[in-house]
């Protein structure tokens, strides 16, 4: 999983589309089992990129035994000319330390704006880092336009 992780990296067909920050802003234990632990955060962030958005976001997490985390993330992004882009991520996150994960996974996008319905179909994927100690997590998108 780690060297997996840790191999991917930008092609010279994909171009940075957006970088991320954010800050968890509510925490839930939805579940215990033998799989592991399934958790529930929501947080708050900006992104910068094609477009500067504020955003909300909710992540549905399992965090299994072996260290390993499978999610999904629905974003709700406002742009700065009052866009809205709806931002579906799923990946794999990989407990390193108590304080840093890394992550790495898919992204798509739906948006009815005209300026960025490029962005509509598009198969784009992301990678970052977060610190569940803090809440935080920084995080970049790729693509091909």
């Amino acid at each position: 999983m780690v060297s997996q992780m840790e191999s991917q990296h930008a092609d010279a067909n994909e171009e940075l589309l957006l970088e991320l920050k954010s800050k968890n802003t509510t925490r839930s234990i939805k579940d215990f089992s033998p799989e592991g632990i399934r958790l529930e955060s929501n947080l708050e962030g900006e992104a910068k990129g094609v477009y500067n958005a504020t955003f909300y976001a909710t992540i549905t997490m399992l965090v299994k035994p072996d260290r390993t985390i499978d999610y999904e993330v629905r974003q709700i992004h406002t742009t700065s000319d009052g866009d809205t882009v709806l931002v579906y991520y799923k990946g794999k996150s990989i407990i390193e330390s108590p304080t840093h994960n890394k992550f790495v996974g898919e992204t798509t996008f739906q948006t009815s704006s005209k300026k960025l319905a490029w962005l509509n179909g598009m198969k784009a994927r992301h990678e970052g880092e977060y610190n569940p100690v803090a809440g935080e997590n920084d995080f970049r998108v790729y693509g091909k336009r």
